[in-house]
């Protein structure tokens, strides 16, 4: 059996048209199932507001943000300008793509242009200052 066969339960038959008189037998195949992406549920609280995002696994907190007509400062949306930073209050994100310091980023402080959830999040923005100092501190 293939391993395309092996993912799926759901199956087809497709019927072979008669070929010069002859009927034949029905092929089955199998479909595969569709891939199932994980989406999150992501609070985001900015300037005393409070906005729910739901966030497909793989794509960036801002993205999403922005595409629900969410305005977050951001510059570069490379992780290298630190325009959009916040605080992980609760949850895990991948922010490999960032320049913050792992110091900064174990203390929970991320970039929103390159944090992709990885678990449902509570997030506060913060202001570039203090994301900043803290930056500094810990290059120090």
């Amino acid at each position: 059996m293939s391993a395309m066969a092996t993912t799926s339960s759901r199956s087809l038959r497709a019927c072979q048209p008669k070929a010069f008189g002859i009927q034949r037998p029905a092929r089955s195949f199998c479909i595969p199932a569709r891939a199932t992406r994980t989406t999150y549920k992501i609070e985001v609280e900015h300037e005393g507001k409070k906005f729910d995002l739901a966030v497909p696994e793989g794509e960036s907190i801002l993205s999403v943000a922005l595409d629900k007509g969410i305005d977050l400062p951001h510059d570069c949306k490379l992780g290298v300008c630190m325009t959009c930073p916040a605080k992980l209050v609760s949850g895990k994100v991948d922010q490999s793509g960032s320049m913050l310091s792992d110091d900064v980023a174990e203390k929970g402080y991320t970039l929103l242009c390159v944090a992709t959830p990885k678990s449902d999040c509570k997030i506060m923005t913060i202001s570039e200052d203090e994301l900043l100092d803290l930056q500094l501190v810990a290059g120090a």
